[in-house]
């Protein structure tokens, strides 16, 4: 009889918004193989669908809500409402993101074993009110006082767990992304597109959040005046519907800074990366970002924003600037070597969704030791090497 596993809390596939959405994907791919059933919870604003499938995987589709604000709440609970009622068809669920908290404690109460994937530190970003950094803050707190598997996606929000909540957790990353092989004339084709050269443009591909820095970034590549040397900036990730992407788009074609929609072609993004002089990574909350590994697949330099995230995927490779001074790091980077070699020997030795998916299938057979010991012996003892040598600590 196959192993039936609940994956809860995202948006469900195709993976066309996040992190979340990109490991449910490739953990269930990976996990296809194995005598598993995979169930998936997919947000939809349209009445409750028959379930279809994704690859080898069953979707089920929860009616959400048309409230931006409410709508991973009502989502969480009618998810939550269904597990309890149908408790018998799931051996395991795996939730993510700490604000599905109704969903989570609905699944604690069927007796179904879980484990959540906590997130980042949801409370520190800046585009939320004060009532949901309190609500969030609070969801955390609870989630990990009532669930016993807690799993954080970086050792520094580990390290966050088990100082302020006294919580251990388990560490999972994301994994890196597959790397695209792009011919020499489709490469041509989508420069010309964007009208882009080859090295004479910066990138960064990102949600249009404040605490992922697009703005600010902005600025400091126009304070470094590299446009009057011909180079540009380029944002991608456009979706409008906010103040803030609105008084983003106001910078389009000023000074170097062209913005763009947001994209899920791969074959386009992989151009765009490669063909970069370097890409940009401003997202200062959280902590394994997939943008981030996307970018050490793709890029020839990475300019980070400092911090315990950042540092801790990168670890020797890439340049680290401080949010007050990015118009340095721009210019500083014009001195850097390719480091492309560099970051993709970080990412075979520490993300592999292989790996991953292993950690996740142990976690549900309660069978899970460490990640890093899913991964090859060699890149086992380079990862534990370098662990051994950093601390990363988060202080609130």
């Amino acid at each position: 009889m196959k192993k039936k596993i609940g994956y809860c809390g995202t948006r469900g596939l195709p993976a066309n918004y996040g992190g979340f959405e990109t490991a449910v994907e490739k953990i269930t791919e990976n996990l296809n193989s194995q005598d598993i059933e995979n169930i998936i919870f997919c947000r939809s604003n349209e009445p409750f669908k028959q379930s279809v499938t994704y690859g080898n995987s069953k979707l089920l589709y929860i009616k959400g809500s048309k409230s931006r604000i409410l709508d991973t709440f009502i989502t969480s609970f009618r998810t939550g409402k269904y597990i309890l009622s149908h408790r018998n068809e799931f051996d395991f669920v795996f939730w993510f993101n700490n604000a599905n908290l109704p969903g989570i404690l609905m699944t604690r109460l069927s007796g179904i074993p879980m484990a959540v994937n906590t997130d980042g530190l949801e409370w520190r970003r800046a585009k939320w009110s004060l009532p949901f950094k309190l609500y969030y803050f609070l969801s955390s707190f609870l989630i990990s006082i009532m669930c016993k598997n807690l799993i954080s996606d970086s050792e520094a929000i580990q390290n966050y767990y088990k100082s302020v909540f006294k919580k251990n957790t388990i560490f999972i990353p994301y994994g890196a992304p597959k790397q695209l092989e792009v011919s020499t004339s489709v490469s041509r084709e989508v420069l010309k597109k964007y009208d882009l050269i080859t090295d004479k443009y910066f990138i960064q591909i990102t949600r249009f959040e404040p605490d992922n820095l697009p703005l600010e970034i902005i600025k400091g590549f126009q304070k470094s005046e590299l446009y009057k040397k011909g180079y540009k900036f380029v944002l991608v990730g456009y979706k409008g519907g906010t103040d803030y992407s609105e008084k983003i788009m106001n910078y389009h074609n000023n000074a170097g800074v062209i913005i763009l929609p947001a994209n899920y072609d791969q074959e386009e993004l992989a151009v765009l990366r490669s063909e970069a002089f370097a890409y940009v990574h401003g997202n200062s909350v959280g902590g394994t970002n997939p943008a981030l590994l996307e970018a050490m697949a793709y890029c020839k330099r990475i300019i980070a924003i400092d911090g315990p995230f950042s540092s801790e995927v990168l670890g020797s490779a890439g340049m680290l600037f401080n949010r007050d001074r990015i118009d340095e790091a721009f210019l500083n980077s014009l001195n850097t070597p390719n480091q492309l070699s560099i970051t993709r020997m970080r990412l075979n030795e520490r993300y592999s969704w292989s790996a991953v998916s292993e950690a996740y299938f142990n976690v549900a057979n309660s069978t899970f030791t460490q990640y890093l010991d899913y991964l090859g012996q060699e890149s086992n003892v380079q990862s534990s090497a370098i662990i051994k040598t950093r601390e990363i600590a988060i202080n609130d």
